[in-house]
């Protein structure tokens, strides 16, 4: 008989094992191997399920609690509102554990489910490279996955579930098919493009040779160093574009040229652990020309406290508060 997951305390087995399998999600080392044995564990049943759900959960609220955190420094004489156990536990275990993994994460502090299931993945802060056919390379940037897509038993392109890829087709090569958020892009052999899909939004850059992106029923050639995008609004005519600020990850540099606080912030957050938290808009709003090289990032903290005087507040899990 499976164990009743609403009568498990927070402190049981299954959520000590689940903790600890939320810290290897969020360490930006877990593996194929190690998403392997998470889905195998979480499969075992619904207890299992429900007790990795019931724990991302308590991660989900930091976001509030950061908040909250904030507010308390500005107004200390404010009391917090506090939740009770039974509203939290009565509404994770109404909600059905599927449902709830399914779910993308929280300030995506671990991989999602369909993340971990996709035929090609990179972990926080990693990049590979993956030959998927004979002259078609895709340059694979952090916490990014993809599928292969095949017709026929035929790899006839992929499809991008999240992140960004700068795809490189070979003189020889035949045409290749990206899918990504609802539309897609065709390469002709012999281009190179870079790819990012990040929250249903889709930038397509032309770096090299002739790029067709498609969306809606509307479709847009690219030449060297043209850029178009498409998501939560119709897509953009295309526009010329810094092709070394597009390339710069490649490099294992972040160039920012007169960019908001929020924006660079938001960026660096995809290739360092944890999470940086801006909980003041005025800072966001800071202009920043900058240019990080991807090994100084664990101390992208500090940096924004010495170039703007921020208040930094670290708190567990690699969450650090910025005000």
């Amino acid at each position: 008989m499976e164990p009743n997951s609403a009568s498990l305390s927070h402190d049981s087995p299954l959520h000590r094992e689940a903790r600890d399998w939320l810290l290897l999600l969020t360490s930006g080392r877990a593996t194929a191997a190690d998403a392997q044995g998470f889905r195998s564990w979480v499969a075992q049943s619904v207890a299992h399920a429900r007790a990795f759900a019931e724990t991302r959960l308590m991660w989900e609220r930091l976001g509030a609690a950061a908040a909250n955190l904030a507010q308390r420094e500005r107004a200390p004489a404010v009391a917090p509102r506090r939740m009770s156990r039974r509203a939290f536990l009565g509404g994770a275990v109404a909600a059905t554990a599927a449902a709830l993994l399914a779910a993308q994460p929280p300030f995506r502090l671990w991989p999602g489910i369909s993340d971990m299931a996709a035929d090609f993945r990179t972990a926080t802060g990693e990049q590979r490279s993956v030959q998927v056919a004979p002259g078609v390379t895709v340059e694979m940037n952090t916490q990014t996955a993809f599928n292969l897509h095949k017709v026929d038993g035929k790899l006839a392109g992929i499809e991008l579930l999240d992140g960004e890829i700068q795809l490189q087709l070979a003189d020889g090569a035949g045409d290749f098919t990206v899918w990504a958020a609802k539309g897609s892009l065709r390469a002709k052999p012999g281009s190179q493009c870079n790819v990012r899909c990040l929250g249903g939004d889709v930038e397509v850059t032309a770096l090299d040779g002739s790029v067709s992106v498609d969306y809606r029923g509307r479709s847009e050639a690219l030449g060297a160093a043209q850029q178009a995008s498409y998501g939560a609004r119709e897509m953009t005519a295309p526009v010329p574009v810094d092709v070394d600020q597009a390339m710069a990850w490649r490099r294992r540099v972040l160039v920012f040229d007169n960019r908001p606080l929020s924006y660079v912030v938001a960026e660096i957050n995809r290739y360092r652990p944890g999470r940086l938290v801006l909980t003041n808009d005025a800072l966001g709003a800071r202009m920043v020309r900058a240019r990080f090289s991807l090994n100084q990032l664990a101390d992208a903290a500090t940096l924004i406290r010495e170039a703007f005087g921020a208040h930094v507040t670290e708190l567990p899990g690699g969450i650090v508060l910025l005000s």
